[in-house]
């Protein structure tokens, strides 16, 4: 029996997690069929006509699909099949994981924020607000790394207490951070592993090229970064297979955490140390040293001027040896002409010099410091750590360290490369680092703005990424009907990111109104709602904490609440309206007054926030007030609230709207 021929192959290659095989074929083959017949206008009867793991009479292992497309009397066939490999590989355990991020996880942290700063540096950023956030995020995370990786030892730890509930509990969490952050750290730790995800990427590439006239890689996350590994995108890795996919589309790819975490095993040798390790053992040599400091000053055992006098004793001594070393090299450039040996001499004798009296100073004056109880050793190790963290945060942020980090090259042999990531999401941190930047396709798209969503949300985009692919897969495919998609235009990401630029402004808002009400609520010491709901807590629960901590920390819970239930209905109206302008768009029709009554309705909700939030702080809510009365009454409060909340609402968006104006259009878009 021959096995019928398919114009295209498509691979779809999930990203970390735990997916049942035929999870990603399912969705999002779901999504891309929907779309052929959507984007086209109905001109392609996309039809799935066969699935499962053995079609044609072809035995295999993976879930795969036979999509018929009808086009104007033509009809071509594309197999569409799952790269799965969730479970081709021994998951790690939580102690080896744990054992790996006492390596890693300074490295990902560090790196994940420098690469921040970089993309920062290159877009319209001021270079003053860029360096200051990524000082702050640098500090704080060299502080937090090691204990984060105490916090996972300890649970390790815990984990062994006999006691049934804890243990399940701990257990069940320690699966989902060995699903997700160990599928990241397999690649670098453990070679069997990655090789085995490899070869389940490169066995999936192989059976499409033997049944398919052209194949395209469709892969997210970490799988998209397998996959540009197993192709031979990362210099010094693997040989590249003798046959490529014709097309490389990575979305979301985990390549740059991936590719920096392999330098990490090896620097080289023209790098002197490992500036991630000393900017984080300096960091926690700062922190300590500082507490100590202020807890002598506080305590009243020390004076702050005596820390002040240490400080300039140092100052002083530095700039003595410094002076003596120049002086040096001045000497022997004035007897170089005369006298060269003499002048040698003195150039070699310069630095000894200073050390010497480097020494003999540090000796004297800590002797002279002693009787006088001034803290001489430990401001000397406070600016040795400062000196030290310095330097390792200005290496890590240099363009240098940058060039060194970058290992990804274009596979020799792809034919395209495709690269698309979300603005918020934190695994890729903006486009593919590499050597060959002008050779890739890069694309920023606009999900929802949020660094917890954005890496899930892909498919969920269906102008700016899901219309993508799709045409990606027909001109990878060289189908007749390519020509009905919508044109590629950048007036679709400009009016993505307008769309988002809203729900980012009433996220602020909402995030605002919450800080605000929970500072002056907790300054008054306004506790009476939250005492009441504080008295539903079991007394187990109850006894561990003072009466006073936990009617706070309801209170924080409540206002938390009442922002998330305001974020979810903000969030349920966007995305309403972002599905009436991608139907729009597909229709390629223009989006153009689709944005009236949503915006309306976000400046609603978040002016109803303001107002309650108002009302609660003056005491004086009509709603509440009208609840002793009749029921007229409460209606009548109601409709007040609602009609207060509508008149500001129409009034700030339309302010809002000419600070913010709609995006033009490229080109003009049919009209319905």
């Amino acid at each position: 029996m021959t096995t019928p021929k398919h114009q295209l192959g498509i691979l779809l290659v999930h990203g970390i997690g735990t997916q049942p095989a035929g999870d990603t074929l399912t969705r999002w083959g779901d999504v891309l069929v929907k779309t052929i017949a959507h984007a086209t206008g109905g001109a392609v009867n996309a039809t799935v006509e066969r699935a499962g793991k053995a079609l044609d009479g072809v035995a295999s292992d993976r879930t795969a699909a036979r999509v018929r497309l009808e086009s104007g009397g033509t009809v071509e066939h594309w197999l569409v099949s799952e790269g799965w490999w969730a479970e081709s590989f021994l998951a790690p355990s939580y102690s080896e994981l744990v054992s790996w991020s006492f390596r890693a996880l300074p490295w990902a942290l560090t790196t994940h924020i420098a690469q921040r700063y970089w993309l920062a540096q290159s877009g319209h950023t001021p270079k003053g607000v860029a360096i200051t956030l990524a000082l702050l995020k640098l500090l704080v995370g060299l502080l937090l790394a090691p204990f984060l990786i105490l916090a996972l030892a300890a649970v390790l730890i815990v984990g062994l207490i006999p006691i049934p509930g804890l243990r399940v509990a701990l257990l069940r969490a320690q699966s989902l951070f060995t699903a997700t952050v160990g599928d990241s750290l397999v690649f670098v730790e453990s070679p069997v592993r990655a090789a085995l995800i490899k070869t389940r990427i490169l066995a999936g590439i192989e059976g499409l090229e033997q049944r398919c006239d052209r194949t395209i890689v469709v892969a997210h996350s970490q799988g998209a970064a397998a996959s540009v590994e197993c192709l031979g995108g990362i210099a010094g890795m693997d040989q590249p297979p003798t046959q490529q996919p014709d097309t490389l589309v990575t979305f979301g790819a985990g390549t740059n955490p991936l590719s920096m975490l392999r330098r990490s095993e090896g620097l080289p040798k023209s790098v002197a140390f490992d500036p991630v390790r000393w900017a984080m053992a300096a960091s926690l040599g700062v922190a300590a040293l500082s507490g100590w400091l202020a807890f002598q000053v506080t305590s009243g055992g020390l004076a702050p001027r005596k820390i002040l006098l240490a400080f300039l004793l140092w100052l002083a001594l530095g700039v003595v040896v410094v002076a003596t070393g120049d002086v040096g090299t001045k000497l022997a450039k004035l007897l170089e002409p005369r006298t060269p040996r003499l002048a040698s001499r003195a150039r070699r004798a310069a630095i000894p010099a200073s050390v010497i009296l480097w020494i003999l100073g540090m000796v004297a004056l800590y002797q002279a410091a002693d009787p006088l109880q001034i803290p001489f050793a430990s401001v000397l190790f406070l600016i040795l750590s400062l000196l030290v963290l310095g330097v390792s945060i200005y290496t890590i942020l240099s363009r240098s360290w940058e060039r060194m980090l970058t290992t990804v090259r274009y596979p020799p042999g792809l034919s395209r490369w495709i690269d698309l990531y979300a603005s918020a999401d934190p695994v890729p941190v903006g486009p593919t680092l590499t050597q060959d930047h002008k050779r890739i396709e890069f694309h920023e798209i606009w999900n929802e703005g949020s660094v917890i969503t954005d890496h899930v949300l892909y498919w969920r985009n269906l102008d700016e990424f899901v219309l993508r692919v799709v045409r990606a897969c027909a001109q990878t495919a060289r189908s007749a009907w390519v020509s009905k998609l919508p044109p590629e235009s950048a007036a679709v990401d400009r009016r993505a990111r307008w769309r988002v630029s809203w729900l980012q402004i009433a996220r602020t808002a909402l995030i605002t109104i919450a800080v605000a009400l929970g500072i002056v609520l907790l300054q008054r010491k306004s506790f009476a709602v939250a005492h009441e709901i504080a008295a539903f807590i079991p007394k187990w629960i109850a006894n561990l904490v003072r009466p006073d901590v936990l009617d706070r920390a309801t209170l924080i819970a409540l206002i938390a609440a009442g922002v998330w239930l305001a974020h979810t209905l903000t969030r349920v109206v966007w995305l309403w309206w972002v599905g009436k302008e991608q139907v729009a768009i597909l229709e390629q029709q223009s989006p153009d007054g689709l944005e009236q009554r949503p915006l309306i309705g976000i400046g609603m909700i978040s002016w109803v926030a303001l107002l309650s939030a108002i009302s609660i702080v003056a005491g004086a809510s009509p709603i509440e007030k009208a609840a002793t009365g009749s029921v007229a009454a409460i209606v009548g409060a109601g409709l007040l609230f609602a009609a207060m909340s509508l008149g500001l609402a129409v009034g700030s968006v339309y302010v809002l709207r000419k600070l913010n104006p709609a995006p033009e259009p490229e080109a003009p878009l049919k009209t319905s």
